[in-house]
């Protein structure tokens, strides 16, 4: 390939230098790029464009880049939404038999006094399902304040129970 000075009848060897980065222009060395000035005026039109373009560029860059990772950490910092129990179909009329049903076997388990060690550990028993089951449904069915204090009311009374099926029927 011949160098793209007219003045210049050499070839170029392994290295070519160019006018700027986008030139098709090839030169065999820095001398003769230099000293051929037939493209300078485009190269001022050029520079003064390419810098607008390279502007441009560098600003849509930046708002793709930071616009999105700036909404997304601020997604990830706000609070979350609380969200209370849903309160389904049905919960208060579980509600309420739940808690008769714990009140029956609290007095049932009141009643059997002096009776056989077995049916006491049979109705103890059968008290520790119920309150877990009045717990499973005040979880789901009540939310705030009043649900925390009825769980931690069930869970001593679970413990409670646990304890008593423990000392007397094991």
């Amino acid at each position: 390939m011949k160098c793209s000075n007219p003045d210049c009848n050499r070839g170029i060897g392994l290295v070519a230098y160019r006018r700027g980065w986008f030139s098709k222009r090839r030169y065999c060395s820095q001398q003769c790029r230099n000293a051929f000035v037939a493209d300078a005026p485009n190269l001022q039109q050029n520079r003064k464009g390419s810098s607008l373009n390279g502007f441009v560029v560098a600003f849509v860059a930046f708002v793709g880049l930071i616009v999105p990772a700036m909404f997304t950490m601020a997604v990830l910092a706000a609070p979350s939404a609380r969200q209370d129990a849903p309160h389904l179909p049905g919960c208060d009329r579980n509600l309420a038999d739940a808690s008769a049903s714990v009140a029956a076997m609290q007095a049932r388990i009141k009643s059997l006094s002096g009776v056989d060690r077995s049916e006491i550990c049979t109705a103890t028993r059968l008290y520790f399902l119920e309150v877990v089951k009045a717990r499973a449904v005040t979880a789901l069915c009540k939310s705030g304040t009043e649900r925390e204090r009825d769980l931690g009311r069930f869970d001593v009374n679970v413990a409670h129970a646990n304890e008593a099926i423990a000392a007397r029927c094991l």
